[in-house]
Formats: structure tokens, sequence, C-alpha cells
């Protein structure tokens, strides 16, 4: 019957005990070490989403701006060229009179004849 013991000899067998014991230790530092890089990692990788949707909301906005603008200049033109008209029509005949849905000077309605009411 062949002999139970270790094939390997007795001191071997203590120093590679401390070389496990070492090892573990250094295992267990070594993932407690990347544990914490890790939440670094994922609290940079949260920094960085949150940097870029922050430039890509800015970004977005100036090219809605930029679209928008020349629709908004554009409105105001129209405005600005009613506002002259009005004007320019005013400075004829300062009075209009909504008759018969159209606006008549005040000048023609009052030469015109009227009915009179008692």
């Amino acid at each position: 019957m062949p002999d139970q013991t270790s094939f390997v000899k007795p001191d071997i067998l203590t120093n590679n005990k401390i070389t496990i014991n070492t090892f573990l230790k250094q295992s267990y530092y070594g993932a407690k070490k990347q544990a914490a890089l890790g939440v670094t990692l994922i609290q940079d990788g949260a920094s960085y989403i949150k940097e870029e949707f922050s430039v890509f909301y800015h970004e977005t906005g100036l090219s809605l701006h930029k679209m928008a603008l020349p629709v908004n200049n554009f409105l105001k033109d129209l405005a600005q060229i009613e506002n002259e008209l009005l004007q320019e029509i005013s400075k004829n005949s300062p009075h209009y009179v909504l008759m018969n849905k159209e606006m008549i000077p005040v000048e023609i309605v009052l030469s015109e004849m009227m009915e009179e009411n008692y």
C-alpha cells in the first residue's frame, strides 16, 4: 500500500502556506482597492455623462436659437411693416369708421346724408 503522506516536503509546505497567506492578503487588498477605484470610475463615468448631456443641451439650445432667430426677425419685420402702414394710413385720415364691413374715413361718412331718428 502506498504511503498516504504528502508528496511535498514539510518545509516546502510551510513556506507555501506563508506564500498562500500573503497571496490571499494581497488579493484581498487589491480587490478592495479595485472596488474603491470601481466606485471612482463609476462616479467619473456618471460625471462624464452628465457633462456630455449638459454640453448637448447647451448646443441644442444654441442651434434652436439660431434656427428661430430668422423667423423671429421676419415676424418682427412684419409687425414693423404693419405698424408703419397703419401710421401712413392715419396720416391721410386720422379717423375711420367701420361701415358695411369696410373702413371708411370719417370725413366721407359725415359728408353723406344721414337718417334722423326721433
